[in-house]
């Protein structure tokens, strides 16, 4: 190779310098060992595929072999397609659908680099297990406070206060607000009064209290009736669901349990009866990474019957608690996924109009009740992986530990 080049470089390593000279004339360079030779591109290039050319027949001039390459954890049909892009011209691979075995025919070459794509790619899928929580718990806490009052004043001549007229002659007034029919429990020991005021607590048995008095002449021509009646629940409930399941790597795993809740729907052709699902499921497909974390796609949903509303027919209505996200845990890590705070809170007020604004005595004319209901959902998920030295996870892992 013969010719001049002009260029000015500084501070410029020697092999970039070369580069350049050699690419601004249309040269390459061929290193072998610590001797660089220089040629036209053209040249390298016919020498190159000559070389190409003589490999390729060299190969075919080798001898065929056979070889039985056993598939434990893969298909073997799906292994043998992946194959097929590796062998030589000559080779071929078929497979033995009842043991699962991959029988490769080719080149030596060829078959060393079968065995090694099977070998890295034929490992135990992991195994996930996915541990939940479900808490809910739920604070209830209710309080009335109710007042009775009445009573009669009477003007006649055997109470011995007449009116001294000749009528009205006998003269009485009293409350007529009491209800006979749905008397309350608890008080009759005073008496069975006529109420002016009648705003009682739903007192009885095991719930509330009350305490009454009565004021009278002896005559009995006057009575006064009053009764203050007080009723207070509270409790807490908690509940916990721990739903698991197993599954593969990427496979998605759903597991639930409930009832199933019939509605009837009249038309004209008849009754027909729906069923309502009203269950807790939880359903995941994990995906393990080469560090061992898991990456999940959760779906947890808890729909639960509630009695306290009702359809037409009297049908529970049903509560409805879902969560849908997509995670990145550790192994055996647990995390939360979602959380739901509900809280109901109401005054009730039953009144009598106008007297029950008088500040102070307004309060022996009305009624009031409380209620403060407060309900706390929380969904925890733990993930571990079940085989994970016998994984692809561990095979991951120890790739690495060899690179480093």
């Amino acid at each position: 190779v013969k010719g001049t080049v002009t260029i000015k470089l500084r501070n410029v390593p020697w092999d970039q310098a070369l580069d350049i000279i050699l690419k601004s004339k249309q040269l390459g360079k061929d290193e072998v060992g610590n001797i660089i030779r220089i040629a036209p591109i053209a040249t390298l290039r016919a020498e190159q595929k000559e070389a190409a050319d003589a490999a390729k027949a060299s190969l075919s001039l080798q001898p065929l072999r056979v070889r039985l390459v056993p598939v434990n954890y893969a298909n073997a049909k799906d292994m043998a397609d992946r194959l097929k892009d590796t062998l030589t011209e000559r080779g071929s691979v078929s497979v033995d659908v009842r043991t699962n075995t991959l029988i490769v025919k080719d080149v030596q070459e060829a078959l060393l680099r079968a065995e090694g794509i099977v070998r890295n790619l034929d490992t135990q899928t992991p195994e996930v297990l996915i541990e939940s929580r479900i808490v809910e718990a739920a604070t209830s806490f209710s309080r009335q406070v109710g007042v009775q009052w009445g009573g009669n004043v009477s003007m006649a001549p055997t109470f011995g206060n007449p009116t001294g007229l000749i009528f009205p002659n006998i003269l009485a007034v009293a409350g007529a607000a009491d209800d006979p029919a749905a008397p309350v429990s608890g008080l009759q020991g005073v008496g069975a009064p006529n109420f002016a005021v009648n705003m009682p607590a739903p007192i009885g048995i095991n719930n509330g209290g009350g305490i009454g008095f009565v004021l009278g002449s002896a005559g009995g021509a006057a009575q006064l009736n009053l009764r203050l009646s007080a009723a207070e629940n509270s409790g807490t409930i908690k509940t916990i669901s721990s739903p698991r399941a197993v599954t593969l790597d990427n496979v998605q795993a759903t597991i639930g349990q409930g009832v199933s809740i019939p509605y009837a729907q009249t038309s004209a052709a008849g009754v027909n009866t729906t069923f309502i699902e009203a269950r807790l499921e939880l359903a995941v497909t994990p995906h393990v990474t080469q560090e061992g974390s898991i990456q999940m796609s959760v779906r947890v949903t808890n729909n639960q019957p509630n009695p306290q509303l009702t359809g037409a027919n009297g049908q529970p209505s049903i509560s409805r608690r879902e969560a849908n996200t997509q995670v990145l845990v550790k192994d055996g890590d647990t995390t939360v996924i979602g959380g739901i705070y509900t809280r109901r809170n109401s005054e009730a007020f039953n009144e009598v109009p106008l007297l029950s604004k008088i500040p102070v005595l307004g309060w022996l004319f009305k009624k009031k009740a409380v209620t403060d209901d407060r309900t706390e959902l929380l969904i925890f998920i733990t993930p571990r992986i079940v085989n994970r030295s016998q994984s692809v996870v561990a095979a991951g892992q120890s790739d690495d530990s060899q690179k480093q």
